[in-house]
């Protein structure tokens, strides 16, 4: 295998609803499909999601899957860019909570982007857990029995958070391909392992 295509044969859900931050889906997006990762574009909204560039509203993104009867088993990883409109959007449907949840539960990489931090709040996912984000979520995620880290990005088992602007993005990233290559890894060899004990 390429060791450009470490992903291959993964499929990764990018959780976003109109405002989401531009850079942080499309950076991801393209870097994910570099190591050989199909992506797919869950959202509340139908048809198109509008992304949020700089100071306003930036491309139109084909949506691949409604959120509404998106299933996390479909999945094998979670992106949750940033972007408050977004965020706000995720926060009024019941079937984000649902969504999320999933992952955590089945221990798969989930992957919050600097402000996407809100989200895990709503759906009580920062409890016990160290994250790291924009410096003035610090206080409630403390109020939240959360504990902060000031050094981004962390990952704590299957979750990695962390800033996310231009100058930490690259970081994030990196770290997003370091959790996912090594989930993909474990899958494989879980395969060949039980492909074995079948032969």
């Amino acid at each position: 295998m390429s060791v450009t295509k470490v992903l291959s044969g993964s499929k990764i859900a990018i959780l976003v609803a109109n405002g989401c931050t531009e850079q942080d889906m499309t950076e991801a997006q393209r870097a994910l499909i570099e190591a050989g990762a199909t992506t797919k574009i869950v959202s509340p909204d139908a048809g198109l999601v509008n992304g949020w560039s700089g100071k306003s509203w930036g491309h139109h993104y084909a949506v691949d899957a409604g959120l509404s009867t998106a299933l996390s088993a479909d999945y094998d990883m979670l992106v949750i860019p940033g972007g408050q409109r977004s965020l706000d959007k995720l926060k009024l449907t019941a079937h984000t909570k649902r969504f999320i949840n999933g992952f955590m539960a089945a221990e798969k990489p989930v992957v919050a982007y600097g402000d996407a931090l809100h989200i895990l709040l709503t759906t009580d996912n920062v409890r016990g857990r160290t994250v790291a984000g924009p410096v003035d979520m610090k206080d409630v995620v403390v109020q939240a029995a959360g504990n902060w880290s000031d050094v981004s990005p962390v990952r704590e088992n299957n979750l990695v958070t962390g800033a996310a602007d231009d100058e930490t993005r690259k970081d994030m990233i990196a770290a997003m391909l370091d959790i996912f290559v090594e989930s993909a890894r474990i899958r494989r060899e879980k395969a060949m392992a039980e492909t074995a004990v079948a032969a």
